[in-house]
Parts: C-alpha cells; structure tokens; sequence
C-alpha cells in the first residue's frame, strides 16, 4: 500500500486535473438542459469543449490602447480559479491540511478584480459599465459569504473546506444538523450571484447594455478569451461543488483506494448532475432582475444567513461553550 503522505497528495492532484476539465462539461450540460426543458434541441453537452478547442487554435487580439494588464489578466483570472480545486475535496477528502474558506473568498474576488482591471484598461465604454455592475454585486454578496464562513467555522470548528464537515461518519450535516440546510440554502442564493447566474445576471445574453460578466470579456478574442471563459466555467462548477461537499460530504481516504476511489467519483458526478438539473429548471422558470431589485435579493440570502449564525450562537451560549 502507498504511504498516507504520497496516496493524499496524489488524490489532491487528480481532483484539481478533474476539477478543470470537467468545468466545461458543467456549462454544457446546463445549456443542453435548458435547451430541452424550452423545447428546443440546443447544442450537445460536449459543444463547450468543442468551441474551447477552436478558441485555443485562434491567436488573440488586443486593443491598441491596452497595457500588459489587459495582456495577462486572462492567465491571472484562469490560475486564480484553478486554485479553487485544490481547496474543495470533489471525491475524497485528503488526509492533511486544505484550504481556509477565507482564502476561497479571497481568490475569487481576486479574479474579479483582474477582470475590472483589464476591462477598464480596454478602453470599450461596455466593459467599465459592466464591471461597475459586478462589483455593485460583490459588494453586496461578499459579507454574506464571510457570514457563511463564519457559521461553518461555528459548525466544524475549523474555517479550513476541507475540514467543515465531519467525514467520520457518512451521515450528512443536514440531518444531524437542520439549521445547517438553511444556512446552505442561503450560501446557494448567495453563491448565484458570485458565480453571475439568474436571477442576477443572464450568462447568454447578447446584449451589451444588460452584460454583467459577459461585458467584461467582450474585447477578448481566441486564446485569452477560451482563458476567461474557462475560468468562469470553473467558478460555476466550483460554486456547484461547494453545496454538493457540505451537504453531502464524501468520505476520508479510502483503505482500498482504487474500488472506493470509483463509487466516490460516480457519486459526486452525481451529486453534480443533480445540481445542474436544478439549476436549470431554476434559470428556465426565472428571468433576470432589474439592476435596483438585486439589493433587496441579496439582502435576503444574507438575512437566512444571519438567521443561522445568530441560532448557532445562541445554541452555544444555552451549551455553556
């Protein structure tokens, strides 16, 4: 048998080469479900990898007024994603040290702020005025994900992913613990506007004066383009990852890696093909709001979230802890 050390860090490099090239499958399979539940036969899932292959194979183009910020930030915003798989466990959970839901904030909203940086300094009128808009967003959705850090930390005791839930028993936090669905709920609402879905903004529109995320990349062309398109396909199967991890955890390390190493992968593509159907149907059945709606939406999903931390507090203060 392979020692512990090398058998966990070998798990870790394969669910971050999994994580990347199963993104795109992610974004596919949500327009072809999309496409089917609206009556129209839509683009197979495997169309993302096909249109990724033939933006690779274009050499890209830049602005003549862009700076090497505009050059690099595509490099920097896709590396900052694929960071993001090494602190989620998709189908086991490492033996050792992960990484802390703070430092997950921290990347994303470093991706982000490249993309401002570079949309601003392609110089198109349509990129400021989305990126102002993304960030109108951040704003307003990242003091809920440090509330949500903060209640799974209550939770586990830990703020490290990997270790906020206990993977000692197979039984999920949901039914040991109710007040933690709610919590997920809303770090779900939450995490859609992060990741720039419905209701908050349409990933397949074509209209320059209503792009969010879309806006900021619309200077892009071929290479650099197929960088940051991939990048958001990552945070999306990344958000999606997250809900799946902690309502339903997978297990430790496996004592026989290769046969438990299968169910654990079968089930998470699972877990994430349920995720995705659901999403689906929740895009087909809303509409995108009004920029002025988006606060008191928001606002919601940070209220249950409130909500739970105040409950978990309470519950510790009643325990004497």
């Amino acid at each position: 048998m392979m020692p512990v050390a090398l058998t966990s860090r070998t798990l870790a490099g394969l669910q971050e080469v999994s994580y990347i090239l199963v993104s795109p499958l992610s974004v596919g399979v949500v327009r072809w479900l999309k496409a089917r539940l609206q009556g129209r036969r839509g683009p197979d899932p495997l169309q993302a990898y096909r249109d990724l292959w033939k933006l690779l194979r274009i050499r890209p183009t830049r602005p003549a007024s862009a700076s090497p910020v505009f050059l690099f930030a595509p490099a920097l915003v896709f590396t900052s994603y694929a960071l993001l798989g090494l602190a989620l466990p998709m189908f086991v959970v490492p033996a050792g040290q992960g990484m802390d839901f703070l430092l997950v904030i921290g990347l994303i909203t470093l991706a982000k702020f490249i993309g401002t940086l570079a949309a601003f300094d392609a110089g198109s009128p349509f990129g400021p005025m989305s990126a102002g808009r993304q960030w109108f967003i951040q704003v307003l959705a990242e003091p809920a994900l440090f509330g949500a850090a903060y209640i799974f930390a209550l939770s586990g005791g830990t703020t490290n992913v990997s270790h906020l839930v206990s993977h000692s028993s197979h039984v999920s936090l949901l039914f040991t613990k109710p007040i933690i669905a709610i919590a997920i709920g809303g770090l779900l609402f939450v995490l859609l506007a992060e990741a720039g879905r419905l209701p908050f903004d349409r990933p397949d529109t074509h209209l320059e004066l209503t792009m969010i995320e879309e806006g900021i990349v619309l200077e892009y062309s071929g290479r650099a383009l197929a960088l940051m398109w991939w990048g958001y396909a990552m945070k999306l199967t990344f958000v999606l990852s997250l809900v799946a991890f902690l309502a339903l955890p997978p297990a430790g390390v496996p004592s026989t890696p290769l046969g438990q190493l299968i169910l654990s992968v079968v089930l998470y593509l699972a877990k994430l093909g349920v995720l995705l159907l659901v999403l689906a149907v929740w895009e087909t059945a809303r509409s995108k709001m009004p920029l002025r709606a988006i606060l008191p939406q928001l606002m919601l999903g940070a209220g249950v979230l409130l909500f739970t931390l105040a409950s978990l507090i309470l519950t510790d203060i009643q325990a004497g802890r």
